[in-house]
């Protein structure tokens, strides 16, 4: 689908990506954020990440990071999608986390891991109205 994902009847959808996800944090995100976005997973590091990544365009980036190394891989996730202004989320099987919103500016706490709670961080994409 790529970036120009939509859902039956046009409308555009919010494009999450999600990064190293455990089997556990897999079932828990991949269903309900899959019922409101288009929504691709990819272990990290792997050249489907690199491939995904550039494809996708996501609107939201979840990293989990049970077994990486948040400190190694934040740094790499805020260069490689800076220019998309896209928000990321730095999550765990624990919860919570940290989310930085790299077209806002504005990076903080997270309380909640849950899938509604994800997609607030992310407005849908405007809709444009085309003349017949």
């Amino acid at each position: 689908m790529g970036s120009n994902a939509t859902q039956a009847g046009g409308v555009r959808q919010r494009r999450v990506l999600l990064v190293g996800l455990t089997h556990l944090m897999m079932r828990t995100l991949e269903g309900p954020l899959s019922d409101a976005a288009h929504v691709s997973a990819v272990p990290f590091p792997s050249a489907a990440f690199d491939r995904v990544a550039d494809e996708l365009r996501p609107h939201l980036v979840v990293v989990d990071v049970t077994y990486l190394s948040e400190e190694r891989v934040r740094p790499l996730m805020m260069e490689r999608f800076a220019e998309l202004g896209a928000v990321l989320v730095f999550t765990s099987e624990a919860g919570g986390g940290w989310m930085d919103d790299l077209g806002g500016r504005v990076s903080g706490p997270i309380e909640s891991h849950a899938a509604d709670v994800l997609l607030s961080l992310v407005a849908p994409p405007a809709l444009s109205v085309v003349s017949a």
